[in-house]
């Protein structure tokens, strides 16, 4: 301790309470930075052969442990700066005041107290608290390599009071009802992702091609067979004993090039027959050969199968459509490879589609569409989302609002606007007119 002019410097104090400020500082980065690192880019790191990436992965690896030694560390240099460093930066204050002022030693005291404690908890917040934590979660990476391996250390020092520690807070955590974890959890659920891509376009980190790409790739493993299926009544089909004319014929009308053959009914699939294989046959086996005996095997699957796993099944067994069918094995639908892709990427038209006359605006702002049309289609052409409930289709939407089926010329007035049917197809909504409300 040196005096100078009655004020008495403690310099080994002030010294050490410097070291344990900035051990402090030391414990908090090291804390946050492995809570925020990005496991895998420290994983690629270390599978690079990168020694400091090794060493902050294993911490990541136990990090219930690894926190439990930061929090060790901290309570321990707080402890140490309330020991050392108020007592020294009072005897500062103290003799300076009493120099300057004329004071009872117990109001010198008092004051000095109190300013000493002001400065060493501003310190200890500001520079070992605030600063680092900010400094390890701005670049979470590169503070976990520089800070892990010294960190390791002094966890490897003291691994058997942290251990301990760390057992008697897990039974706290365990009585409460909450299963103690030594990772953090890194997967995320395709939810989750989603809010990741929505917050990372909002920021413009993602443009808006990719960010829709990527939400289509995400939403595809909710949806399921019959979310993309051209429904039964619209599947192209003949029966087993047709001639290949009257196939060429089908194809021809409907821009088809793959035509179902069925054995009396689309309950009894064969298989399909493709367009070029008509054009294999020799003149004048058109009237002749008999669609039987030109069929293709063709894929069947579970109308609630997940697209995903469709798409895949297509590719690697090299099928372009496939059959749906409902638990009763009744053929409810038809899946193309099209179809799966559209609904990753987004609708496209082939020399097949005709996608104008799915849904027409007229002068007036009302709309003409199919009763096929599904809801991401209807938003995606009248601009208005369809509410949520029972029906895959605009027609299923009508009819629910009508609870019968409906015959042309029947209208019906929902929170949209009001739903005119203009043509029916048997007991099937072939067309709609909707005028939406303006408030809508």
């Amino acid at each position: 301790m040196i005096a100078a002019s009655g004020i008495e410097v403690n310099w080994p104090a002030l010294v050490a309470a410097v070291v344990l400020l900035a051990l402090n500082g030391f414990f908090v980065a090291a804390e946050f930075a492995l809570l925020a690192a990005r496991r895998s880019r420290i994983e690629q790191l270390a599978a690079e052969g990168s020694k400091r990436a090794t060493a902050a992965l294993a911490g990541i690896r136990e990090l219930t442990l690894m926190l439990a030694g930061a929090q060790l560390g901290i309570t321990m240099c707080s402890l140490g700066l309330g020991a050392v460093a108020e007592p020294a930066v009072a005897h500062i204050i103290e003799g300076a005041l009493g120099e300057a002022f004329t004071l009872s030693d117990t109001t010198l005291h008092v004051i000095a107290f109190a300013i000493a404690l002001s400065i060493v908890v501003f310190l200890h917040m500001v520079v070992g608290e605030m600063a680092p934590k900010s400094w390890a979660i701005s670049d979470p990476e590169s503070s976990a390599l520089r800070l892990a391996r010294p960190f390791r250390g002094f966890v490897s020092v003291f691994r058997p009071i942290i251990r301990f520690l760390n057992w008697i807070a897990n039974l706290v955590v365990q009585a409460v009802g909450v299963e103690p974890q030594d990772e953090r959890a890194m997967a995320h659920s395709p939810n989750d992702l989603l809010l990741l891509l929505d917050e990372s376009a909002g920021h413009g980190d993602i443009d808006h091609h990719d960010h829709a790409l990527l939400t289509r790739s995400l939403e595809l493993s909710g949806l399921t067979a019959a979310d993309a299926m051209t429904v039964r009544r619209d599947i192209v089909s003949v029966p087993a004993d047709a001639t290949a004319a009257e196939v060429a014929t089908a194809a021809y009308r409907t821009g088809r090039t793959r035509i179902i053959i069925h054995d009396n009914d689309l309950d009894h699939p064969l298989g399909f027959v493709h367009a070029k294989d008509l054009l294999r046959l020799q003149n004048g086996e058109w009237e002749s050969a008999r669609a039987g005996t030109l069929v293709r095997p063709i894929m069947v699957t579970p109308d609630h199968h997940g697209l995903e796993d469709l798409l895949l099944e297509m590719r690697t067994e090299r099928h372009h459509i496939s059959l749906a069918v409902d638990e009763h094995g009744t053929v409810v639908g038809l899946v193309t490879l099209e179809d799966v892709i559209e609904e990753l990427i987004g609708d496209f038209d082939d020399e097949s589609d005709d996608r104008d006359s799915d849904c027409q605006r007229h002068a007036d702002g009302s709309f003409r569409v199919t009763g096929t049309l599904r809801p991401d289609e209807f938003e995606g052409c009248t601009g208005h989302p369809l509410p949520e409930g029972d029906w895959q289709t605009v027609a299923g939407y009508v009819i629910d609002a009508l609870d019968e089926i409906p015959a042309a010329g029947d209208s019906v007035r929902t929170d949209l606007g009001e739903f005119t049917v203009l043509e029916m197809d048997g007991y099937a909504i072939a067309s709609l007119r909707i005028r939406f409300d303006t408030s809508t």
